[in-house]
């Protein structure tokens, strides 16, 4: 059996420090296998940088998945590039830098993670459900366990996926709107299935960025510089349990837990994780 852990949408430096500061208990409890986390909005709610991943990687993150916003910081596009615990949108041009696929292997345990987009309400991109159909014809010997992160706004569009992976991925698990939803399943042929993880990061927001400056910004219709959240701490995760033979679900459970500090409180981190 492998367990899984992934953790939805982590937003900013609040986000990075309520995973830092909550993996020790959570490895505790849940002793995963492997952990995933959605880390496009890491640097400062703006793609990712290796300064904003490194911590992250040495504190025991697998892999980490990416959406639309990952390449915000071009000054990190060599480093996506070159580093294969990164996931790129496989449905993205083939010339954005990135791999689509991260295989990982510990312990005599397997698991391949892989990204999609999503269409609908999204920048462009290829369709996700064909570039899937494909990846699949063209991996025959594929890792048994394979989990899907399909960041998307359409909640239509997730689940339409999901009915299509069932049985040929291990988990579909949704990301991008940073609002968990109350829908975890497995479905018929052994996917374990959820609409989006959610968030993990300051909530006291609106999807991470300060609340009045959103509030503002729908009143007035003005622009406005976002600047992200520090207060009302989550995790927002889904642990998950996978057959090694069949790459079936065996189980997913939904974490949503407030943490009981301020990102204040939690500074003696912030050297380990600056910008």
């Amino acid at each position: 059996m492998i367990k899984l852990l992934f953790l939805g949408d982590v937003f900013s430096k609040a986000g990075r420090l309520v995973l830092f500061n909550s993996l020790p208990s959570l490895k505790q409890e849940f002793a995963p296998d492997f952990i995933v986390i959605n880390g496009e909005n890491l640097a400062d709610g703006k793609g990712l940088t290796e300064k904003t991943t490194r911590p992250l990687f040495q504190a025991g993150v697998d892999a980490i998945t990416g959406g639309n916003h990952l390449w915000d910081r071009a000054e990190s596009w060599e480093y996506i590039k070159g580093n294969p615990q990164i996931v790129k949108p496989m449905n993205y041009p083939e010339s954005t830098p990135g791999n689509i696929c991260s295989r990982l292997v510990k312990n005599g345990k397997r698991l391949s993670v892989i990204t999609l987009c999503g269409q609908v309400y999204m920048p462009p991109c290829d369709s996700p459900f064909v570039a899937f159909e494909r990846w699949i014809q063209a991996n025959p010997e594929r890792d048994a366990c394979l989990l899907v992160d399909f960041h998307a706004e359409s909640t239509s569009e997730k689940r339409a996926l999901g009915w299509f992976v069932d049985g040929q991925a291990s988990a579909l698990v949704g990301t991008h709107t940073h609002i968990q939803t109350a829908d975890e399943e497995i479905l018929p042929d052994g996917t374990a299935y959820i609409t989006d993880v959610g968030m993990t990061g300051a909530h006291d927001s609106v999807i991470g960025v300060k609340k009045n400056i959103i509030v503002d910004k729908f009143r007035h219709a003005l622009p406005a510089r976002y600047e992200s959240s520090d207060r009302g701490l989550m995790i927002n995760a889904v642990y998950l349990e996978l057959d090694e033979a069949s790459g079936k679900a065996l189980s997913i459970q939904r974490i949503r837990r407030k943490v009981d500090a301020s990102a204040e409180s939690l500074s003696g981190l912030n050297n380990q994780l600056e910008d």
